[in-house]
């Protein structure tokens, strides 16, 4: 046999190995009582890796969000941004989705990365600060609503926000 065969042969066997693997969880899996959340694990695992493109997959992940499943709404965006890497609008509603799970410093991370591809979205700028609000950063928080007050002066929600901040300061 020559050197290519023998690593075909390792390959097969590798991947004929993970196969069965699989099968014999998804046979444990089915055997044991299964909750809601292994349901849901389940689904997720089923849904993973679509053939949809990444604009479907946020439609998806979208209604996810709505009907509260953050968890599968956060997988589902994922696999966007693998499809569609460096998309400013998938980054952002991956922040917002950790940012309600208080996953802060994840959260932070994907809006800085959305800022670096729009820093005109006055939206990532206020999510920002709502977080820099509740860690008690309040000037980074003051900087962000600035910025989104630069960008949409009529932003209500970050005029609000920035009263407020003014207000807690005063105290």
């Amino acid at each position: 046999m020559t050197l290519f065969q023998l690593i075909m042969l390792a390959a097969s066997a590798f991947f004929a190995y993970k196969i069965y693997e699989h099968v014999n969880k998804l046979n444990d899996e089915n055997t044991r009582s299964t909750s809601d959340e292994e349901v849901q694990e389940t689904e997720r695992s089923i849904d993973a890796f679509s053939t949809a493109d990444a604009q479907t997959l946020i439609s998806k992940a979208d209604a996810e969000m709505q009907e509260g499943n953050l968890e599968k709404a956060l997988t589902i965006y994922s696999e966007a941004n693998i499809k569609e890497p460096n998309n400013d609008e998938t980054l952002f509603k991956m922040g917002y989705v950790l940012s309600l799970q208080e996953r802060y410093e994840e959260a932070l991370e994907y809006f800085s990365d959305a800022l670096k591809l729009d820093n005109e979205n006055p939206f990532t700028h206020f999510e920002m600060a709502k977080i820099y609000k509740v860690r008690g950063e309040f000037a980074s928080a003051r900087n962000h609503l600035n910025s989104a007050l630069e960008i949409d002066s009529d932003f209500e929600p970050a005029q609000e926000l920035l009263e407020n901040l003014h207000e807690e300061s005063s105290k």
